[in-house]
């Protein structure tokens, strides 16, 4: 099961506190992407700027979407950086 945005995947992985939180990232999502190839630092970064045109582009994201995205994958890093 798939987080639909940030709220959702706190949700799960409150619910599912054994589980990687890269468990609930689609794999063909922008959040999935960026945990997977971005440190915490660079996540925080791309949530803080404006969404990138051409990364909107190839994903087809608004830039709302986009944000969205990268929050959820913030998130998901934060959670597990802090798994022992």
């Amino acid at each position: 099961m798939y987080a639909r945005n940030h709220d959702d995947l706190l949700r799960l992985m409150a619910e599912h506190p054994d589980d990687s939180p890269s468990t609930f990232l689609a794999d063909d999502s922008l959040a999935a992407w960026c945990y997977d190839r971005m440190t915490l630092r660079d996540l925080l970064a791309a949530f803080d700027r404006d969404a990138d045109p051409e990364t909107c582009r190839r994903w087809r994201l608004s830039a709302l979407e986009y944000k969205e995205q990268v929050a959820m994958a913030v998130a998901a890093r934060r959670a597990a950086d802090r798994r022992p």
